[in-house]
């Protein structure tokens, strides 16, 4: 999360300075936030709340009310989607991102590079490094799982280390067209997210997760009392589907843009 909100401001800068990555950039944080808009709107409208033990005799009104924030979360980002969406694709704003390039000489030949949206994802891979500085600071165990397999506080940290390392390695080697690092990412993706599926499928996936949230609530010293009167054990598997969906769509995008990449690589070793 502290990565994603370092792009996001690092995106945001791009885009005031009209640099072309970082329309791009948007493009992607918007087409991502429209479509877990509207996947999750119709999961708030009909997923039904269960209320715990210790909140059994909670008003329907505030079951109404948690559904209306819901609806909220997830509508906002939808339509900001959309509006960035639409806006950003404009001839116009096109034209303004794009100014820079007017007027350089066709005549000469263009210096290879990464594609864009490709360029783009390597910088969040070499952001997300950074990750690693907070991890120490964490005043609770992030449980990880690899495949359905619960990894102890020691090497599942290790793991997070050499995974987090190996694709900032391969951002770095997608910026300087290193034909090997679009075959690591594509290796790395396709390794979390079958890693993810086998989880999912586990059937201790609920009691893990139900002891990681029980683990968040005794870090902040919140009694059991405390925690939310609803029963989110039933949402554990859309949470789960949420970030499958987010990882498959990374790689459909690497092996879309994976022709463009090989040539550019292949005339930038030519050069």
């Amino acid at each position: 999360m502290i990565c994603l909100s370092l792009f996001g401001i690092a995106t945001g800068i791009g885009l005031i300075y009209l640099r072309k990555w970082a329309r791009i950039s948007i493009l992607i944080w918007a087409g991502f936030c429209a479509f877990f808009g509207v996947i999750g709107i119709p999961i708030a409208l009909l997923m039904p709340f269960s209320p715990t033990p210790n909140t059994a005799n909670l008003p329907a009104e505030g079951m109404q009310l948690f559904r209306g924030i819901l609806l909220t979360i997830y509508g906002m980002p939808l339509l900001i989607g959309i509006w960035w969406l639409v806006l950003f694709n404009r001839k116009s704003v096109k034209a303004q991102f794009a100014g820079t390039a007017v007027f350089a000489d066709q005549s000469l030949p263009r210096k290879p590079a990464c594609p864009l949206p490709v360029a783009v994802l390597a910088w969040f891979y070499v952001a997300s490094v950074l990750n690693l500085l907070f991890l120490p600071l964490l005043p609770f165990h992030v449980p990880l799982m690899l495949f359905g397999y619960v990894l102890p506080g020691s090497a599942g940290k290790i793991v997070l280390i050499i995974t987090s390392l190996a694709f900032a390695i391969a951002g770095i080697g997608l910026l300087k067209l290193k034909p090997w690092s679009y075959s690591l990412t594509i290796s790395l993706q396709l390794f979390w997210l079958a890693s993810g599926v086998a989880s999912a499928l586990t059937p201790n996936y609920g009691a893990v997760m139900d002891s990681y949230m029980k683990d968040v609530q005794a870090s902040f010293h919140l009694p059991e009392t405390g925690a939310s009167p609803f029963n989110f054990a039933q949402h554990y598997g859309w949470m789960m589907a949420g970030g499958l969906i987010f990882a498959g769509a990374i790689l459909g995008l690497l092996v879309y843009y994976r022709p463009r990449f090989l040539e550019a690589a292949s005339r930038a070793a030519a050069s």
